[in-house]
């Protein structure tokens, strides 16, 4: 994840929940049954008031401005919500994957195009996607092969065991890397048609 990006999500959770949890200990604080107990300097609600009575209420809802500015500020949280969710990467995205040398790392995307490609390049294998999904210290890759009609998996699997995927392994060691594979075979009928 970029390191501003992290921040500022850091930054954004923690006032969030400093104003939530002061909110909720003024609240929960302020009542009759501890407020004896509370320092001097505890800002206290008075005796039977409420966060926001029925009357004031009423008397807002009353107001020409209240109900666009009710729905334009929860329409304005709802997209900024949507935004920031938007602007997150999605699990198993691009991350960094880390090398032999402390400040050493590859780009999750950049690795898992290589092998692609050089599965790809195998005999028997018509298609290939890689997707490398990465922990800390652990990576995983998670390879999908759409095999040439005809090819046989036992050695199209042993090809690119010793092929790309070794060389995927060396080049994060070492850092283990665990690999799926799946296979598909392409029909023949599909061939004709394209």
């Amino acid at each position: 994840m970029n390191p501003l990006r992290n921040a500022v999500n850091r930054t954004l959770l923690a006032l969030t929940g400093a104003a939530l949890l002061a909110g909720g200990g003024w609240l929960a604080l302020g009542g009759s049954g501890t407020a004896d107990r509370l320092p001097t300097w505890w800002p206290r609600p008075e005796d039977g008031t409420a966060l926001l009575d029925r009357a004031r209420l009423a008397d807002w809802r009353a107001e020409d401005w209240w109900t666009p500015a009710v729905v334009a500020g929860t329409a304005a949280a709802l997209l900024l919500c949507l935004t920031w969710l938007l602007a997150q990467p999605r699990r198993g995205g691009d991350r960094r994957l880390p090398l032999a040398g402390p400040p050493l790392t590859l780009r999750s995307r950049a690795l898992a195009d290589a092998v692609a490609r050089r599965a790809e390049a195998t005999p028997g294998v018509a298609r290939a996607h890689v997707r490398l999904p990465a922990g800390p210290k652990r990576s995983r890759a998670r390879v999908r092969l759409l095999l040439e009609p005809g090819a046989a998996p036992g050695p199209v699997l042993r090809r690119l065991t010793h092929g790309p995927l070794d060389e995927a392994r060396a080049s994060l060691a070492p850092h283990p890397l665990r690999t799926d594979v799946r296979l598909g075979a392409r029909s023949r009928r599909e061939r004709r048609t394209r």
